[in-house]
């Protein structure tokens, strides 16, 4: 797998202010810029940051200093208004580039920039990955709770298994198999607001402790299928359940795929946020 293109920006430049590290992507989108209020000219953007933006005009052109520029994300969502401060003019071969900086930003704009950022870059496909495998474990743990309250501790697991504390064993096993589903899918709904990164890892981890409990499952309903072959409606479950298994197996494996990058990522939009929490 590889990065849709995107720069990694260092500024040193104020050595009292903390080290500025964001990711540039590439953003082709119309832009109005507003002088005073009133609409200046229309440019497309090149690309953009949780920080600035860029777009080129012809060398025989100029601005302002200060300005606004408002521009959609996508076109359905609200256009974004941001005032800037122009910080670089670079004569290139594609034009004269226009490097500016947000002065005043809305929490709401920064959230949607960083949500594109992130979108752009993909993560969006392990994280809705994560996040749909989770709550598929948590219903199933749900379901299992379900009915080992209604129905198995009638099963006298002592004398099935002939395990002392059977029942109770394997009660507290499905708790813990709810718990890590539940972790996993309240984390994964919220990785990208967390600040730290941890919480993305604590998801995998408890996501990965539940497949545990699944795969554990499979090799016993294996045992069990071998001997009710003749039943379609027992097959029919495990069929079900195996497919589910399955979904759950290569989820993980999307994520063990995209673990590098996820942590790259996380850590890029953690510092994106210590620096607004500083200079806001």
């Amino acid at each position: 797998m590889s990065f849709t293109r995107f720069n990694l920006i260092m500024d040193n430049a104020l050595p009292d202010k903390p080290k500025r590290v964001f990711f540039r992507i590439p953003a082709k989108l119309l832009a109005q810029i507003l002088v005073d209020g009133y609409f200046y000219k229309e440019v497309q953007l090149d690309e953009i940051s949780t920080t600035g933006l860029s777009f080129y005009l012809r060398e025989s052109e100029d601005i302002p200093e200060n300005f606004e520029v408002s521009f959609r994300l996508s076109p359905f969502s609200r256009p974004v208004k941001i005032k800037v401060e122009v910080k670089n003019r670079t004569n290139l071969i594609q034009g004269l580039r226009i490097g500016c900086i947000f002065l005043n930003i809305l929490d709401a704009d920064k959230n949607l920039i960083t949500s594109y950022i992130v979108r752009f870059t993909n993560l969006s496909l392990p994280i809705k990955t994560m996040n749909i495998a989770s709550f598929l474990c948590l219903i199933d743990s749900l379901w299992r709770i379900a009915a080992f309250l209604v129905y198995y501790r009638g099963a006298k697991f002592e004398k099935v298994f002939q395990i002392p504390f059977a029942e109770h064993l394997y009660f507290a096993i499905l708790l813990f198999y709810a718990l890590c589903a539940a972790v996993g899918f309240f984390f994964s709904e919220r990785i990208t607001n967390f600040k730290e990164k941890r919480y993305c890892f604590v998801s995998i981890f408890c996501f990965i402790a539940a497949f545990i409990f699944i795969l554990i499952k499979n090799i016993v309903y294996f045992r069990i299928r071998l001997g009710y072959l003749g039943y379609p409606s027992i097959n029919i479950f495990f069929l079900v359940y195996g497919l589910f298994s399955l979904y759950i197996a290569l989820s993980i494996g999307i994520i063990i795929r995209w673990l590098k990058n996820i942590d790259l990522v996380l850590d890029m939009l953690a510092q994106h946020r210590l620096v607004f929490t500083k200079e806001g």
